[in-house]
């Protein structure tokens, strides 16, 4: 993306190596010319020599200056000027060649090496589109890359190590046990599993290795982060799956939120309730509740042949999207749509999400229907067509009349950020706790400097939530339960009173070891200068109202991850 989408800016190189090629090209050709005429001149003047001076013999002559080997010289000089030039250009010549030339034989080989011996490097596994995005991005950023094509290959930018990414042997040629992170990006999402668990296995010495695998299905991916939120950790290894279409999608709302157009909220269309529409959808609910949690409903309306059941859907497995958005299907499609007259009000913003850019395309230019008119009210999804943005954002503006309305958003580029992926399960659930928390206390009328927005929370209070989310997996275990996607009908466990009672006394005791590595300690009376708090106290002694409070907010723990998608399920036993 360009300026506007905040990410890391790409600086082209000229290439250097065919400028070698080239330069040493026009070289050689003018010593082979420079060689003839001097020849010619050198054996004009030293007949007394014995060499033949037939056109035919100058030109071999000639071609034996690239190879030390011309016999008129070996009588010695003086030579023509022009000869003198020709007899030490041309061996140049011949230098660069065989330089070039033992490059390209032990290429291969080299970069294999490079890869066997690599430390605190990344690993990119795959050659789509997703993978050699986050790869040039990596590298743009400083890191190292080392990467494992899907098939056969033996070239490349970077370091690869040639064979097939499913070859378990091929993460040890790319030196895993040393490298910082692992981004597995094949287009097989069962493969990227695969090679994600084999190279979390646990290890015991050397930093923390981060392994992300990505999944194509949003469904299939929320499964796998609840699995692996409730399994036991993994010891020096950080494990996490990842949805293009969910970082995008967040990358988009987060970067450009709604904007009031007035007393009233926005209105929004959503063209395409694909994977991509559905969670700028999410997105947009999220940061609308949060941004006034006292406004309107939002208005959003969605165009797709199949939008009734997406948004079914969408509001099974989120209940609060019906709490905060006024949803409207629309079962018809693009040409529909085009077909409608346009005389009614237009929408203040507009999302073009189909799957197939064609039909985005196609969307974005002829549906007069969705023209706000406002700059940049038009996202239209292009990832392999984002290069036609010259055609609205620069050069001759082909689309003048459209050039502000239209904003190309590439997925892929939004979404292949190492920050955004590394934004893991843990999170997104602290964000959500945060949230829930903001939302209980100004709706108490209660006020603070813990009531800001997630990206203005301190540190110390992000870690806080970090700790409490980190930890829902344990305490489930505990009590023989689970983390379940909200994914079609479901046996959701309600929690009993007595094991909302045990939750508690295991929150209160994870809270008070976290708060004790801090150098916290009992006092009856608060006193956050000098790390004294009441709540310190074992859950026995602890007073009525806070446990209470601890009650509460453990009662509140299926309403938190039904936010977030997920839902508690008993295991069975």
């Amino acid at each position: 993306m360009g300026g506007r989408s905040g990410g890391l800016t790409e600086q082209r190189r000229p290439p250097v190596a065919p400028v070698f090629w080239l330069t040493f090209t026009i070289l050689a050709v003018i010593s082979f010319g420079c060689g003839l005429i001097g020849l010619e001149q050198y054996l004009g003047q030293n007949p007394d020599l014995g060499y033949s001076d037939h056109p035919l013999d100058v030109l071999y002559y000639a071609l034996q200056l690239f190879v030390l080997g011309s016999p008129p010289l070996d009588a010695g000089g003086p030579f023509p000027p022009i000869l003198d030039f020709a007899r030490f250009a041309a061996p140049t010549v011949t230098a660069y060649a065989l330089i070039e030339a033992s490059r390209l034989l032990f290429a291969t080989e080299i970069k294999k090496l490079r890869a066997r011996t690599a430390r605190g490097h990344v690993i990119v596994v795959g050659d789509t589109l997703v993978a050699t995005t986050l790869a040039r991005r990596l590298r743009l950023a400083g890191d190292q890359v080392v990467t494992v094509p899907s098939r056969v290959a033996e070239t490349g930018p970077s370091p690869r190590v040639a064979g097939a990414a499913r070859d378990p042997d091929i993460l040890r040629a790319a030196s895993v046990g040393r490298a910082r992170a692992v981004y597995a990006c094949t287009d097989d999402s069962a493969a990227n599993t695969a090679i994600a668990l084999a190279a979390a296995r646990p290890r015991r010495n050397g930093p923390t290795l981060a392994v992300y695998a990505q999944v194509a299905d949003p469904e299939v991916c929320a499964a796998l982060q609840a699995r692996l939120l409730s399994a036991p950790n993994r010891q020096g290894t950080r494990l996490d799956f990842f949805n293009i279409e969910d970082l995008a999608a967040r990358h988009l709302v987060s970067r450009e939120p709604l904007a009031l157009p007035g007393a009233r909220p926005p209105t929004i269309a959503i063209l395409g309730a694909t994977a991509f529409g559905r969670a700028v959808l999410v997105e947009l609910a999220r940061h609308w509740r949060i941004r006034d949690p006292g406004a309107p409903p939002l208005p959003v309306e969605i165009v797709d042949p199949d939008a009734g059941t997406a948004v079914t859907h969408l509001t099974d497995r989120y209940p609060f999207l019906t709490r905060v958005c006024k949803i409207t299907p629309h079962d018809y499609g693009l040409d529909r749509l085009l077909a409608t007259p346009s005389d009614g009000p237009v929408p203040d913003r507009v999302f073009i999400c189909y799957d197939d850019e064609q039909q985005a395309l196609k969307a974005a230019l002829t549906a007069e229907q969705v023209w706000p008119g406002e700059p940049g009210s038009v996202v239209v999804r292009l990832d392999r067509l984002a290069s036609l943005r010259e055609a609205f954002d620069g050069g001759d503006r082909v689309l003048d009349e459209l050039s502000g309305t239209l904003r190309l958003f590439g997925v892929v580029h939004a979404a292949c950020d190492p920050v955004l992926i590394g934004d893991d399960l843990v999170e997104r659930l602290a964000r959500v706790i945060h949230e829930r928390y903001v939302l209980d206390m100004t709706g108490r009328g209660e006020s603070g400097p813990a009531l800001v927005p997630w990206d203005e929370l301190p540190d110390r209070l992000r870690l806080t939530n970090r700790a409490q989310a980190e930890d829902i997996g344990r305490k489930l275990r505990a009590i023989g339960c689970t983390l379940s996607p909200r994914v079609g009908p479901g046996r959701e466990h309600q929690l009993t009173d007595d094991e909302v009672a045990r939750l508690a006394v295991l929150e209160h005791d994870r809270w008070r070891k976290d708060r004790a590595a801090q150098g916290w300690r009992y006092a009856a009376d608060r006193d956050d200068e000098h790390k004294l708090h009441p709540a310190m106290a074992g859950w026995a002694a602890l007073r009525d109202e806070m446990r209470t409070r601890n009650l509460d907010e453990i009662r509140q723990l299926p309403a938190i991850l039904a936010d977030a998608g997920f839902r508690i399920v008993r295991l069975r036993t």
